[in-house]
């Protein structure tokens, strides 16, 4: 824990330098904070901070630039922030009109969030297991290929193709929709959903092959990848300095699985940074916040340089993630 007016020279040294983006002087660190010292006292302090591994200095003559230390020391002394205006009824205009399916909503919600941050923002779909089935179809592709498409209580549309062990006719795909559909909606998509046998045994052998096949997809639709959105990709070339950070950044964007591991932290707000993740050798920073539908969890998050702004990012994270959640539990009620 640094002393007081150090802590307030760092917080100044972090702000400005996310602000301006250039070395940070002794004489600015004066001008931006509430300190009533000289610029002899700050240089001074200056020097304790680059000794403890807080600041460096790129040049001799330059000011001062924050390491990831610092940001992680900023970070975790931060006051709560607040939306600015606009951005809050950007949300709430959003969230208030919106009625699509789930997939399109969450979509809609990355777009937003890289739109009030300027940052590239990630929206992670809940898993579907813990989801109830609302409504099923099965649609006849060819002789032996059905596509199932279920309906759950949160307004999820899941599609998953089956091919059947033996010819089908449209009839016993009808036949086979009705009798699965009877069992399963209104439970949960993960539950092991079944046909009692009795009910089986008393149907032609095309129908059971069609019914075994719903049921196969039914389960894989439960257990199969969760969905990611990735908005404001546009805004990449304009957030990193370098053309080899936004082509770096590009490429973990591209792996889902790497992505997933980046918005993986605790419940709760998580903020990443630096040499804290895999991607060490990147300039990257993480700002992340876990939410539920239906007791599946989700994460919304956005991702950037160690020079962000961390209270807009942690304020817009938080604000869309509760929104979200709420309009998810709305669809399910």
């Amino acid at each position: 824990m640094l002393e007081d007016r150090r802590s307030e020279v760092l917080r100044a040294l972090v702000e400005e330098h996310i602000r301006s983006g250039e070395p940070v002087s002794s004489r600015s660190i004066v001008e931006h904070s509430a300190l009533s010292v000289s610029a002899a006292t700050i240089r001074n302090d200056l020097t304790a901070l680059e000794a403890d591994g807080f600041v460096m200095q790129p040049h001799t003559s330059a000011g001062r630039v924050p390491t990831a230390a610092a940001y992680r020391y900023y970070v975790d002394h931060l006051g709560p922030g607040e939306l600015r205006h606009a951005a809050q009824e950007r949300i709430d205009s959003v969230f208030g009109e919106v009625h699509l399916e789930l997939s399109k909503l969450l979509k809609a919600t990355s777009e937003l969030l890289a739109e009030i941050t300027d940052l590239p923002a990630v929206v992670v779909a809940p898993g579907v297991a813990r989801d109830r089935v609302r409504a099923l179809h099965v649609v006849q592709v060819s002789a032996d290929q059905v596509l199932i498409v279920v309906i759950t209580d949160g307004g999820r549309v899941v599609q998953q193709r089956g091919r059947v062990r033996v010819p089908v006719t449209p009839m016993e795909v009808e036949e086979a929709q009705r009798v699965v559909a009877a069992s399963v909606v209104g439970s949960e998509l993960g539950a092991g959903l079944g046909v009692a046998d009795d009910e089986m045994i008393a149907l032609v052998e095309p129908t059971r092959e069609a019914i075994l096949t719903i049921l196969d997809a039914l389960h894989l639709a439960a257990t199969s990848t969760t969905e990611m959105f990735v908005g404001g990709t546009q805004h990449m070339g304009s957030t990193w300095e370098d053309l080899e950070s936004v082509q770096r950044v590009l490429e973990i964007l591209e792996r889902e699985a790497e992505v997933m591991k980046l918005l993986a932290g605790a419940s709760g707000t998580s903020i990443q940074l630096g040499s804290e993740m895999e991607q060490s050798d990147i300039d990257l920073a993480v700002v992340s916040k876990s939410y539920e539908s239906s007791g599946e969890g989700g994460s919304v998050g956005v991702i950037g340089p160690m020079r962000m702004n961390y209270r807009r990012a942690i304020s817009a994270v938080e604000e869309v993630s509760r929104e979200l959640e709420d309009q998810i539990v709305t669809r399910s009620d």
